[in-house]
């Protein structure tokens, strides 16, 4: 769910996503489907089902990144979350720069997949994953740093 909030999608949508996606997951056990790495199998049907609906027009993404990652903690103070939202400002630039694919390898990073895992859920090799993940870091660290 996280995964796909943070790729732009509203509330509402991304739980049709994950709906949509433990429906084909059960429909791919029931039929006797490969279980060996379903973790990967998982976010790479969700991201084809949000890359097809995408596709298809049927609806629009509308829920802005920097949504996603607006938390606060009922400990801080003003100045401490007028940086962290400076910060997110900052991250949100920097993602807004990196390529799909490498703005996917990250959020599916962040989720904790592993390389292999990732390479698996967006159909690339996990070699093509480390560039992208080293790529995009490096932009990212250029990109918000102060």
């Amino acid at each position: 769910m996280r995964f796909l909030l943070c790729s732009g999608l509203t509330a509402d949508h991304a739980r049709d996503i994950v709906q949509e996606t433990f429906l084909r997951l059960h429909q791919h056990l029931e039929a006797g489907g490969a279980q060996d790495n379903l973790r990967a199998w998982v976010f790479r049907a969700a991201n084809n089902a949000a890359l097809n609906d995408r596709k298809s027009g049927a609806r629009r993404l509308s829920r802005r990144l920097e949504a996603c990652g607006e938390v606060a903690c009922p400990r801080d103070d003003p100045e401490r979350l007028l940086l962290r939202k400076e910060r997110f400002r900052r991250l949100h630039r920097a993602m807004k720069e990196l390529s799909a694919v490498e703005r996917h390898c990250v959020l599916l990073r962040a989720e904790g997949l592993r390389y292999r895992e990732i390479a698996d859920a967006l159909e690339i090799g996990t070699s093509t994953v480390a560039d992208h993940l080293e790529r995009a870091l490096r932009k990212l660290g250029e990109n918000c740093s102060v």
